[in-house]
């Protein structure tokens, strides 16, 4: 782990980290619903609800990596991790 992020990690122990997405944003320009693009990736509509709701405290690989493949964009452009 880099020296910066274990600084961040040491201010924010006793915050929760969410992962909130700009998923809602990308399905509304290709016209998807959350079903719609459960089915064309596979990934579980209660997993694309959750991230669209930021509510996901851990992410998984397989996931994000299947919906940044859909969309044709880096894992960055998907996320914005905020701490509460």
């Amino acid at each position: 782990m880099t020296a910066a992020i274990v600084d961040i990690v040491n201010q924010n122990k006793d915050k929760e980290l969410y992962f909130y997405t700009n998923l809602e944003i990308l399905m509304s320009q290709k016209g998807l619903s959350i079903a719609a693009l459960s089915e064309q990736t596979g990934v579980a509509q209660s997993t694309i609800r959750s991230l669209t709701k930021g509510k996901l405290k851990r992410l998984d690989s397989i996931s994000t990596g299947k919906l940044a493949q859909f969309f044709n964009c880096k894992l960055d452009d998907l996320y914005v991790m905020k701490w509460e």
